[in-house]
């Protein structure tokens, strides 16, 4: 990939975190630390469950949030999408205390 194509990275992490394998929870927890880091995030050592190729546009996503970009935002439908992936996935939402 010497092209970075934000939204091909975004659209294949969803189909990974859609699926069933060892890498969706991975793709997904990318995607929604992405999405909103306050709720979530994303183990590192969880990288290592994708392939190289899925590696990659995992770290397509982290460069896109760098740039100040949200996912949802480079992709059709973003919105429908990620309020998707987060019905899928909300209990992995991060566990904070409560204040005293």
């Amino acid at each position: 990939m010497n092209q970075i194509n934000h939204a091909h990275s975004v659209e294949t992490l969803l189909t990974v975190a859609n699926g069933y394998s060892g890498a969706s929870k991975a793709a997904a927890l990318v995607l929604l630390s992405a999405w909103n880091s306050n709720d979530f995030s994303l183990p590192i050592a969880e990288l290592s469950l994708l392939d190289g190729d899925n590696f990659w546009h995992a770290i397509n996503v982290i460069n896109l949030r760098y740039h100040g970009k949200s996912p949802q935002n480079v992709i059709e439908d973003g919105d429908k999408k990620f309020q998707s992936l987060y019905c899928e996935w909300k209990h992995l939402e991060t566990q904070r205390k409560k204040a005293a």
